[in-house]
């Protein structure tokens, strides 16, 4: 197999209307097509078209699979059975039109519901069945390409690179494609159909363009291409078919102009480790770690760095960045990123920022478990807000404050983070392990409850009594009483369960979720610790005194992650 450009990418070719933009591709000398079963008016469809018009030439064909549709979109599902049947099926539409396999198969995107390994490991079944002359990759990460690595035999890796797509070169996955020999797949190279009208307005590639009489994106592809990489332009027509095969070769000084103007161009044209400073009397400290790790808490430390907080700035990590590189500029020595640079694209932002200026930059990486992560969030909202938000009132407030945001938002981070590594060019890398601190004041007991361990639940709703002898059997005189139960609409509601709950025991205090099932749009859902957390503060209850009776794992989940004695009372 030749993996070599001219290349395109087939996703914008019109359906029923392929044949024109194939053929002057063909006669261009392109010998490279990348398409997917998710290409076309129907799941395959373009592989069979592309197959027919394919054959009987010398060319190579890459297409992918791992993702279905749900919902009218299209998303990724990288189980082996799917990853086979999708093999199998791109397999017999090339087999009965091109009269071969494919000769390439990328795992179109990972699947973050299903571990990486498994994917990976469908790929080679499929290639060990004959169903694809190799496989490879598609939009992975740098740790993602290393396990793969354990798996299979990379053939190519394929991810968005181009003036306005950074990030998988800023990541390393290109580089170390390149240090291991693996070809490397430019898809999008202009951008996108959104981006791709900046070309026309950037005033070194008109410049270019028009001393070459070529287009803009012919100077793009030209300049791709001197990197060793294999750009894959999406073309609809036979014109622009015909210009992406264009043989323009620019000078070094043309390609020196494009790689000052385009920061992919320096990534690409030098290695990271001849960027890097690892040492020096200039210092930034760039913290990273989850939403409410604690960040801020251990910023006091470092009194004698400015800081600088995406939580009181707000806007992008890039635009952080850009702030960065302004008092660099200025003559500060030390400086703080306070935010949660959760992958590696996002911290080599601040790493080429600062050797720009000729600062090393050290990592401080907070070890904060999600538990103890969402009770800070939880105790911050309620320090500002002095209440639990939720739903649109939450996104509202998250707008202005990026410190109040959704459950939603630590689960993002922690599916999009990347382990650190010295590799990234930091001088060191401190770990901060998590320790909460008592808080003062807070000495009494507690009991909570879930209404669960105290009652069938659906029977109440339904219109049965609670077995009041039956609570007050657990109860202890005096002591704070939480009972925490999740409502979701429907018969029977909150305000009717907590005058029952006074009937039977003045003490109990329901402190209850009301929000509708899905994805949670509040703190309040159990066993998430919003509850529990305002429970504890306006009683001055101290965790470790709390004993929760619960009914399943959830609770004793919920429990652990408080600092409660778990006992269950159902199963």
């Amino acid at each position: 197999m030749s993996l070599s450009a001219p290349a395109i990418g087939c996703l914008r070719l019109p359906p029923g209307a392929e044949a024109p933009v194939v053929e002057a591709a063909l006669a261009a000398g392109v010998r490279l097509f990348d398409t997917a079963p998710t290409y076309g008016p129907e799941p395959h469809a373009q592989e069979r078209t592309l197959g027919a018009l394919l054959r009987g030439h010398d060319v190579t064909v890459v297409t992918k699979v791992g993702m279905v549709r749900h919902r009218d979109r299209w998303r990724p599902d990288g189980r082996r059975k799917t990853l086979l049947a999708d093999a199998e099926r791109s397999a017999r539409a090339f087999g009965e039109t091109l009269g071969r396999p494919p000769d390439l198969t990328l795992l179109h995107l990972p699947d973050p519901r299903v571990p990486f390994a498994t994917s990976v490991r469908a790929l080679a079944a499929a290639a060990k069945a004959g169903l694809t002359g190799a496989v490879g990759l598609s939009n992975v990460s740098l740790p993602q390409l290393e396990e793969a690595r354990d798996h299979i035999d990379v053939a190519a890796v394929e991810v968005a690179i181009g003036p306005f797509d950074e990030d998988p070169t800023r990541s390393g996955v290109v580089e170390r494609c390149r240090a291991l020999g693996i070809p490397v797949l430019a898809q999008a190279p202009f951008g996108g159909p959104k981006k791709q009208p900046r070309l026309g307005r950037d005033a070194d590639l008109r410049w270019l363009a028009d001393a070459h009489g070529v287009t803009p994106e012919t100077v793009v592809l030209a300049w791709l291409r001197s990197f060793g990489v294999i750009p894959l332009p999406g073309v609809s027509r036979p014109e622009t078919a015909r210009l992406a095969a264009h043989p323009l070769t620019l000078r070094d000084d043309e390609r020196a102009l494009l790689d000052d103007r385009f920061p992919v161009g320096r990534l690409l044209r030098t290695s990271r480790e001849a960027r890097a400073v690892r040492r020096s009397r200039r210092e930034v400290v760039l913290f990273v770690g989850i939403p409410g790790a604690g960040k801020t808490r251990y910023a006091a430390r470092l009194g004698d760095h400015e800081r600088l907080s995406r939580d009181e700035r707000g806007g992008s990590l890039k635009g952080l960045a850009e702030v960065l590189d302004e008092v660099l500029a200025e003559g500060t020595e030390r400086v703080v990123m306070d935010a949660t640079y959760p992958t590696r694209a996002s911290r080599n932002r601040v790493l080429e920022t600062a050797w720009d200026h000729g600062a090393a930059v050290r990592a401080v990486h907070f070890e904060t478990p999600l538990a103890e992560a969402q009770i800070n969030a939880v105790d911050r909202m309620l320090d500002r807000r002095g209440e639990l938000l939720a739903s649109d009132a939450l996104k509202t407030a998250g707008k202005r404050d990026p410190n109040l945001f959704p459950p939603r938002a630590q689960q993002i981070y922690l599916e999009r983070f990347e382990p650190l590594g010295l590799d990234e060019g930091f001088a060191a890398i401190e770990r901060v392990p998590f320790e909460r601190l008592p808080v003062a004041g807070h000495e009494a007991p507690g009991l909570v409850f879930d209404l669960a361990a105290l009652a069938d639940v659906a029977a109440w709703r339904s219109g049965e009594p609670l077995d009041a002898d039956a609570i007050r059997s657990h109860l202890r005189p005096g002591v704070a009483t939480l009972v925490l139960a999740w409502l979701p609409p429907g018969p029977r509601d909150a305000a009717e369960l907590a005058r029952e709950l006074r009937t039977v025991a003045p003490e109990l205090e329901l402190g209850a979720c009301e929000h509708p099932p899905g994805p949670p749009i509040c703190w309040c859902r159990p066993p998430l610790p919003g509850l529990p957390v305002r429970w504890l503060r306006a009683h001055g209850v101290a965790p470790a005194k709390v004993t929760h009776f619960g009914a399943g794992p959830a609770s004793e989940a919920l429990a652990e992650a408080m600092g409660f004695q778990f006992r269950r009372l159902r199963q």
